[in-house]
């Protein structure tokens, strides 16, 4: 059987993945901040992508599709136990990424979103953890029971945290 050539073949959709790898990348990249990651993101991405192929019913939104499938990813890695035992051992909020960045995020939007990391930095331990917890994606009742403190505290923490940080832009 012949393999025909254009919109909606295998070998359409496989050079459209392949010439996206390094967008996907540098995605992946913004997400993870680490590049054995970024390149583990890409490979899965581009794992799931190949597996669900059929699901794609436009050619023309294979890119918005990869990125869909690559940031939902990263959301499940974050969610799974495996990324929490890892935070649990280190310790190191500092280090996860806190918001997941748009593929076309703008230079003035990079600069707002890092601005505000520094501001979580500089909160007291007691915002600073569950505003970085909550904004990685655990719920409410998943840091209630990591930082083993009751939901309601919780939320009154992120809460005020966000609170501190509003206050940092009207000061």
């Amino acid at each position: 059987m012949e393999q025909r050539k254009g919109n909606g073949s295998p070998d359409h959709f496989t050079g459209h993945l392949v010439n996206l790898q390094k967008q996907l990348f540098l995605y992946a990249l913004q997400l993870t901040e680490n590049q054995d990651d970024a390149m583990d993101l890409v490979q899965e991405t581009s794992y799931k992508a190949l597996k669900n192929r059929r699901k794609l019913l436009r050619d023309d939104h294979i890119r918005a599709w990869l990125y869909t499938i690559l940031k939902n990813t990263y959301i499940n890695y974050l969610r799974s136990s495996h990324y929490r035992q890892q935070v649990s051992d280190t310790d190191d909020l500092n280090q996860i990424q806190f918001t997941l960045a748009a593929p076309d995020e703008t230079p003035d939007e990079l600069l707002i979103r890092k601005e505000v990391h520094e501001i979580i930095n500089h909160l007291p331990v007691v915002y600073e953890k569950p505003i970085r917890m909550f904004l990685t994606g655990y719920s409410y009742k998943e840091i209630s029971a990591q930082m083993n403190i009751p939901i309601g505290t919780v939320k009154s923490r992120i809460h005020l945290g966000k609170k501190q940080i509003r206050s940092y832009y009207s000061a």
